[in-house]
């Protein structure tokens, strides 16, 4: 592994103008990204516009998000009844096989050694600095490291989705963080969301962390993933589960495909000759199955050679090594990354004397977003988290449980911290393949 060099830019204490001066510019007056407390005690976070959006994003700690423009905004840009939450902010630049990257830490002011969660990226090509995670859970005490993964944002080098070369740049994120915040922090853990969920179990296992947390991520193959999609999209299209051995024939013959570096796409045109006539062939979709039974072989290819995906990629070895704390949490309707199996996969490994948290929020799709289900069957999202994800996250690296965290539940026979008590500290797409949503 190279040398971890890091160079600091600056440290200083602000509401979080550090995300990037250029977007801090693009936020209009008296709007500042960042966290802010109102004087009853609630938490918000402001971030950046969606794409095609004027108003800069409002997200509460109970998970409610919108645009700050709206009528229905608790809070607005010209309002004075929320108080701007400072933060220690430190940008810094290091190495990572190779190439430099960019983080940001962020620390709690008057807070004595916080737990500091490094934030390893989904899938996504954009920066993850300053997204609301990064001020809502600075917010609740936390420290928090947000880099941006090589290719992306600020940092050097090509985008890959490699899950290997990922961790050991996580990993390296690590030991960059923790020199940043030496002697001001007390245990280091990882977040990985999504795509992030393959990386941050080895990278907590490089880094020697003292916990881990995993949000919607899947336990299993990047193949495995397209055909857990595919049976759910096609259920949720009305089939029924008779005609999964047939799916199943397909979906094999795509991932045998993908699997071996497309040295027998041959044989998708026979299983075209088969199963094509048959309703539900249209419908597949998935990360890839859908477009290489389309014919997009040449995109898919060439997607998969550019990322560099391991396909094989389990991890079970790396989960049955983990010796720390660890908190999965699952949307229980995940269309992208279907949490069922992922969670019988969890209660079938060892602990190895671990205590292992496995969470499932109700009516939630992935990235822990909240949906409605209509009269007709539709479903419908509003665009929120469910509530009590956020406190969550924030509660467990700090070692302490005070839930209940809205209608979250949690899975039997899975570890759960004993409440208010502290954790012993431990030192020894949609995406290609998934996406996140923010």
């Amino acid at each position: 592994m190279h040398s971890r060099r890091i160079a600091l830019l600056c440290a200083c204490l602000l509401g979080w103008n550090a995300p990037a001066a250029a977007r801090a510019a693009d936020a209009p007056a008296g709007c500042a990204y960042g966290a802010y407390r109102s004087a009853s005690g609630e938490l918000a976070a402001i971030t950046p516009p969606l794409p095609g959006h004027a108003a800069p994003r409002y997200t509460l700690l109970n998970g409610r998000r919108g645009d700050t423009d709206a009528a229905s905004a608790p809070l607005h840009c010209s309002g004075r009844d929320w108080t701007r939450v400072e933060f220690r902010a430190t940008p810094a630049t290091f190495r990572s096989e190779g190439v430099t990257l960019y983080g940001l830490l962020l620390e709690p002011p008057d807070v004595v050694e916080p737990p500091l969660v490094v934030f390893v990226h989904g899938s996504e090509r954009t920066s993850d600095i300053g997204i609301y995670y990064e001020a809502m859970l600075t917010a609740q005490g936390v420290s928090t490291f947000f880099y941006d993964k090589r290719g992306t944002g600020k940092s050097g080098g090509t985008y890959t989705q490699d899950f290997i070369l990922l961790a050991k740049d996580a990993a390296n994120a690590a030991a960059a963080a923790r020199k940043l915040a030496a002697g001001r922090y007390g245990r280091i853990g990882f977040f990985g969301g999504s795509q992030g969920g393959w990386v941050a179990p080895l990278a907590a296992l490089n880094a020697g962390a003292d916990f881990l947390e995993v949000g919607f991520g899947v336990v299993g193959t990047a193949l495995e993933q397209d055909q857990w999609q595919v049976d759910y999209q096609l259920a949720e299209d009305g089939f029924g589960p008779e005609i999964l051995p047939d799916v199943h024939r397909v979906t094999d013959v795509t991932a045998a495909v993908v699997g071996s570096d497309f040295s027998n796409a041959s044989e998708l045109d026979a299983i075209a000759k088969r199963y094509s006539s048959r309703p539900w062939y249209s419908k597949i979709d998935g990360q890839y199955s859908g477009d290489l039974l389309k014919g997009k072989i040449a995109s898919v290819r060439a997607d998969s050679e550019t990322l560099q995906i391991p396909w094989h990629y389990t991890g079970f070895d790396v989960l049955q090594k983990l010796s720390i704390p660890q908190l999965w949490i699952f949307a229980k309707d995940d269309s992208v990354a279907p949490s069922a199996r992922s969670i019988q996969r969890l209660e079938g490994f060892a602990t190895n004397g671990s205590a292992r948290s496995i969470v499932v929020f109700p009516n939630t799709d992935h990235g822990i977003i909240t949906f409605h289900v209509g009269p007709s069957g539709a479903r419908t999202s509003d665009g929120n988290l469910a509530d009590g994800y956020l406190r969550l996250l924030a509660d467990f690296a700090k070692g302490t449980l005070s839930g209940p965290y809205g209608d979250a539940e949690w899975v039997a026979g899975a570890s759960r911290p004993p409440s208010r008590e502290r954790a012993p500290r431990q030192r020894v797409q949609r995406g290609f393949p998934d996406g996140t949503r923010r």
